[in-house]
């Protein structure tokens, strides 16, 4: 058997070096014009169609938008009861706000989120639900506070379908 140092000095080894790297060349060209993806346990060589990119950046977006608008909501239910310290400080208002943000990030992954009247409703009513779940001051089980967070549910709602529609619409236009 000869070594490996002389298979990898020949002059027959040598001579094929850049037909290997020209057919290198031309599997990576393939692979990115035709969303081919090749992996293997050392490399990776091609990607991800648009789509599934275009849908990445949707949830991404609604999750973000979801969270800054609930931490924002804060103030605004300190508001509600200003003479009065909340709970722990206030970090059991954060605690109960980032519930209802994993419900509905929830409602995001499974992408079947509507402005229809039906699921609007009912996802007002498991947000309240989840609200009174927890031993909140009486100044949050009032008819005007629930009514807020009905108000605040379809706001959220309403963006996050706004949000898909936005990046739908470029889709279709780029």
């Amino acid at each position: 058997m000869e070594t490996l140092a002389t298979i990898l000095t020949s002059k027959d080894f040598l001579s094929s070096i850049p037909s290997v790297i020209l057919l290198v060349v031309a599997i990576v060209i393939l692979a990115k014009i035709m969303h081919v993806k090749v992996h293997t346990s050392h490399f990776t060589i091609g990607g991800e169609p648009a789509e599934r990119w275009t849908e990445r950046k949707i949830i991404q977006e609604q999750c973000d938008f979801t969270h800054t608008y609930l931490m924002g909501l804060i103030n605004k239910i300190e508001a509600v009861c200003p003479n009065k310290t909340l709970q722990y400080d206030g970090w059991f208002t954060r605690c109960i706000l980032e519930d209802i943000y994993d419900e509905v990030v929830h409602w995001i992954t499974f992408n079947h989120i509507s402005s229809d009247e039906a699921y609007v409703t009912t996802k007002q009513k498991k947000v309240c639900s989840m609200l009174y779940c927890y031993d909140v001051l009486p100044e949050f089980k009032t008819p005007e506070f629930q009514e807020r967070v009905n108000r605040w549910v379809a706001e959220i709602i309403n963006e996050l379908v706004r949000i898909r529609k936005v990046y739908t619409e470029q889709t279709k236009r780029g």
